[in-house]
């Protein structure tokens, strides 16, 4: 029997003695079930038996009402305002749009709600349309900018027809039977070989071609990318990001312009994060004067062809491969990839970067998977004196030097990347003033740091329970009321006057990307602090090679600094602190403790994102700690894995 109407018997078998089914149809990595009652479907509970063919078909299933059973747009609308009313708050709805040919409705709420499925199985129960509800935090981000947010709701709205399209034709190609039955799979490093950076690793198998992340690595005097020119661009099945740091997502619009026109997994916060990073990006070269390796057209077509996947449902990505996603606890929405290829063939497990500890923002990373016989790990701080010091010493030290700076009338300069450092920082320093640690002096916040600020305030089930609630409570734990945000003027004479109004003031905080100092509105502060003797700079995250933080770290003082079009000479004489146990990343003895924890044990382990001496050391720790195999691929290698 074809592999389709296999699905679609045991569909009929499964849901017809309890609700009537129309038509299945395949959308994209989804089926899609058409039914003739919603209200039936909703007050019956019949929505358990969808999640129990999910479970046995391992596929994910979206459910939708016939058009003749919807109500109209106009009733429709007055019943979801009455819903959302009822079950959210009055003026809790910002606004709704109607997909008329897929049947489907946006919920836009000026808050989050603390179960979206809920409220949107209520909604289709009550309307017949497919409800899918987006909280956008406008009552908790008065103070925020917000139009690079408002942008993904406009793509999404203006290619819905498009969009529609591209979702069937896919769905036809994913959901067949594989053609090859012997196969193989085969891992290529395009990125991140024995470096930090540009991440991109490609996954083969006879039948399909898949590629985890595409990132930028920040390099001094230019960046560098993947080595995309091994991938038959027309033969790629899918690309799946496991988070929006620009080092891993930062070159998915340039895949489209090189010809590709297929999907992109990601969880829905990455979606919001790729859309600000990479239009920052893009921004930031015009400034610049340099010419940006893609345009924001790029990013919109990105971002049409982006599917998002929510934390551990399983999706069919390709005729023989599944993906699932599990919380990495980097940043928010960042993802642990896991592989299931072919029938029970190779589970591959890519952590991307990932965090097996604590922190105030997020979860620890997932550690249980059905089946792993390969994992790829990162390494950035695998070497043997990568130990970071432990979170309560860290925010200790952290207070103690800010406080002791102010004290001498200095002012203190924390280059961070967008999301995750960021945020975790101003969580810290919100609790030190309101506790009284630290005086109530000014926190400037600039750059991209404000609009991704908007995406922790929206999607608050991605973070932690204690800053979850928080939110959901309706207050904002980012935005003391000393906290100040920096929107950056568009004419650069008033950004001047802005910056040194900051400089010449009082004593205060700044942070501001990007965290390496390769750029970004961090540069505007430090080439005027850089001389202050008085003042201190803190470097809260990693530092990658060839970038100006590192040679910071490394001692240099004099340096020359491209800033806009211009060289400038600057003699760092601010005080220069390294805090290391703020970061998103896993320290050494965190990564010998996840492959400890990992359940199941894995065959074999791959290890990237790292420079070559600390993978090396942590890949002969591995090896004589716990017999388990290591690869250490570079650049342009490749490793057959089935046959062995």
């Amino acid at each position: 029997m074809p592999f389709r109407e296999d699905i679609q018997k045991k569909i009929l078998e499964t849901l017809s003695p309890h609700i009537g089914v129309v038509k299945i149809d395949f959308e994209g990595p989804s089926i899609v079930v058409i039914i003739d009652n919603a209200h039936k479907y909703y007050t019956e509970g019949c929505d358990k038996y969808i999640k129990q063919l999910a479970k046995e078909l391992k596929k994910h299933l979206i459910v939708r009402c016939d058009a003749k059973a919807r109500l109209s747009k106009t009733e429709a609308t007055k019943k979801i305002k009455e819903i959302v009313e009822n079950h959210v708050g009055k003026d809790a709805l910002d606004n709704v749009y109607f997909d008329e040919l897929a049947g489907d409705v946006y919920v836009y709420l000026k808050r989050p709600v603390r179960n979206r499925k809920k409220l949107e199985l209520m909604i289709f129960g009550e309307t017949g349309w497919r409800a899918i509800v987006t909280p956008t935090a406008l009552e908790m981000a008065k103070k925020l900018p917000r139009q690079e947010i408002e942008y993904v709701r406009q793509v999404q709205i203006a290619m819905a027809k498009e969009r529609h399209e591209f979702l069937r034709g896919l769905g036809r190609r994913i959901h067949r039977d594989p053609i090859f039955r012997d196969t193989y799979v085969r891992v290529t490093v395009l990125g991140a070989g024995f470096e930090v950076g540009r991440s991109a690793i490609l996954v083969e198998t006879k039948e399909s071609t898949v590629l985890l992340d595409c990132g930028i690595k920040p390099s001094y005097p230019h960046d560098e990318y993947p080595f995309l020119d091994l991938i038959d661009i027309d033969r790629l099945d899918a690309v799946i990001i496991s988070h929006a740091h620009m080092d891993h997502v930062g070159f998915v619009p340039y895949l489209f312009k090189y010809g590709y026109k297929g999907p992109v997994y990601m969880t829905e916060p990455t979606k919001y994060l790729m859309e600000i990073l990479t239009s920052d990006y893009i921004e930031l070269c015009e400034r610049e004067g340099k010419q940006p390796l893609f345009s924001k057209r790029d990013l919109t077509m990105a971002l049409y062809h982006t599917i998002t996947i929510d934390y551990e449902d399983t999706t069919d990505i390709a005729p023989d491969i599944k993906l699932t996603l599990y919380d990495a606890g980097h940043e928010i929405g960042s993802a642990i990839v896991h592989l299931h290829i072919g029938n029970g063939l190779f589970n591959i497990v890519y952590t991307g970067d990932f965090k097996y500890g604590q922190t105030r923002l997020l979860n620890v990373a997932n550690r249980k998977f059905k089946r792993v016989e390969l994992l790829v790990m990162e390494s950035t701080y695998g070497g043997k004196n990568d130990i970071q010091e432990p979170r309560q010493e860290a925010e200790r030290r952290l207070i103690d030097v800010i406080r002791n700076t102010i004290e001498r009338g200095g002012k203190v300069l924390i280059p961070a990347f967008s999301t995750g450092r960021a945020q975790e920082i101003l969580l810290i320093l919100n609790e030190a003033i309101e506790k009284g640690k630290l005086p109530k002096v000014p926190i400037y916040v600039d750059g991209m740091i404000l609009e991704t600020l908007n995406v922790h305030l929206m999607f608050p089930d991605y973070l932690n329970k204690n800053v979850r609630e928080l939110i959901y409570d309706g207050i904002n734990p980012f935005m003391g009321e000393w906290v100040i945000p920096v929107e950056r003027p568009k004419r650069p004479e008033k950004r001047y006057e802005q910056v040194m109004s900051i400089v010449k003031g009082d004593p205060c905080i700044i942070i501001a990307p990007h965290g390496m100092l390769n750029g970004g509105p961090i540069l505007d502060y430090f080439v005027h602090l850089a001389e202050d003797e008085k003042s201190t700079l803190i470097f809260v995250s990693y530092q990658a090679e060839n970038t100006l933080g590192r040679r910071i770290l490394q001692g240099e003082r004099k340096l020359t600094i491209r800033y806009y079009n211009e060289e400038v000479k600057v003699e760092l004489k601010m005080q220069v602190e390294n805090i290391q146990g703020f970061s998103g990343h896993s320290d050494r003895r965190q990564l010998l403790a996840y492959v400890r924890d990992l359940e199941p044990q894995p065959s074999k382990i791959m290890l990237v994102h790292g420079e070559q001496s600390k993978i090396l050391s942590l890949a002969l720790t591995i090896e004589l700690s716990m017999k388990i195999p290591v690869i250490t691929p570079g650049n342009l290698e490749s490793v057959r894995l089935v046959p062995p």
